[in-house]
């Protein structure tokens, strides 16, 4: 498997390398301390047109230290209908967040793929004002959906939630939030298991009737108004 590391400090400074991240590693977590304004960490397997997984770090407005991480897998179909390997993912969330309350996190197939979530895209808002209303209103939801502390007790607390139906597993974090996992498995995530999350976090969703953006055709959302619920 080979290897691609870069980071950007700021969007005037120039890429530096850390290929191969097997040689490299210990000079971009230096880096990374230093909370540059982006990060990339690819990896490759031979016979696949692109990364097996993308490790993506940025700071998503100007003010550290809001800092978003996206980590993109090449899946197919036999993954995404796997109960071990869609509950490891949980796992895996649950594992890295686990030390602090997150503002938000989502696992979905569909995207957007930017900073942007899929509330951000049909309501047109814009990443940063999101992000620094993230523990008043939740920025979005898919399959897996991680919902800070704040919003978490506007809901009823874990309890309520795992009460709610609409999920399979709520998972609390230890320093505040919970991990939602909606379906067993990604496969399942189905339009009205969809509805369902959007009925339980609408309380907590931003107001406004989200609009398709034919730029972004495979965002999925309900088409209803949270604060019309």
């Amino acid at each position: 498997m080979s290897s691609i590391a870069c980071t950007q400090r700021d969007e005037t400074s120039r890429e530096l390398d850390y290929s191969p991240v097997s040689r490299k590693w210990s000079f971009m977590e230096r880096e990374l301390s230093s909370a540059p304004e982006s990060g990339d960490l690819l990896f490759f397997r031979g016979g696949g047109d692109g990364p097996a997984a993308h490790v993506k770090n940025s700071s998503i407005t100007v003010r550290h230290p809001k800092m978003s991480l996206s980590v993109l897998l090449e899946i197919g179909d036999d993954e995404m209908a796997d109960p071990g390997y869609c509950s490891g993912i949980a796992d895996f969330l649950v594992a890295s967040l686990n030390d602090v309350n997150p503002a938000f996190a989502r696992v979905d197939v569909t995207g957007p793929w930017g900073d942007d979530t899929n509330l951000d895209v049909v309501l047109e808002r814009r990443p940063r004002y999101s992000v620094d209303e993230a523990r008043q209103f939740l920025r979005g939801y898919s399959w897996i959906t991680v919902c800070p502390d704040e919003l978490c007790r506007r809901l009823g607390g874990v309890s309520a939630l795992a009460a709610s139906g609409a999920f399979c597993r709520v998972i609390p974090l230890a320093a505040g939030g919970a991990v939602l996992q909606s379906t067993e498995t990604l496969m399942d995530f189905s339009d009205d298991a969809m509805r369902d999350v959007f009925r339980v976090l609408a309380p907590v969703l931003p107001a406004g009737m989200p609009r398709f953006d034919p730029a972004h055709p495979e965002v999925r959302y309900v088409p209803e108004d949270a604060s019309a619920m």
